[in-house]
């Protein structure tokens, strides 16, 4: 009687712990939302204008290298709006045209090329997270 009493407990003990793990497993990262990366452009700086408090700024940088997700963007030019917000690494307060620079900004990990391409040359150029001139 002893024997089968501890059997059903430790029966029921492990049955408990298969469900708690299973419950855990099957929540644990299966987000349905698309992530966002930082996409990093670095090439040639140009037609540099800070924000104010009416008006955002913008930068244009001909990309010559990027990383991973932002490799199909390398051999364009392309124009970002700056934020009050965004942080500059300025030279003198402003970035003289023809400075090397880094350019980077937050977009959905899996874009097509032409999806993320249309995004950047829209008529409202999307905000750069961060600007570092070097």
């Amino acid at each position: 009687m002893r024997r089968k009493t501890l059997a059903l407990v430790a029966l029921a003990l492990a049955i408990t712990s298969v469900t708690l793990a299973t419950t855990a497993q099957a929540s644990k990262g299966k987000s349905k939302a698309n992530p966002t990366v930082t996409y990093i452009l670095k090439g040639t700086l140009s037609d540099f204008a800070p924000a104010s408090t009416t008006a955002s700024g913008s930068v244009t940088i001909s990309v010559n290298h990027s990383n991973f997700h932002a490799h199909a963007l390398v051999g364009q030019q392309l124009t970002f709006a700056i934020a009050q917000t965004t942080p500059t690494n300025l030279m003198g307060g402003t970035i003289n045209n023809g400075a090397h620079g880094v350019v980077k900004f937050r977009a959905p990990l899996h874009q097509s090329n032409t999806t993320l391409t249309t995004a950047l040359t829209a008529s409202t150029p999307m905000t750069a997270s961060q600007v570092i001139a070097r």
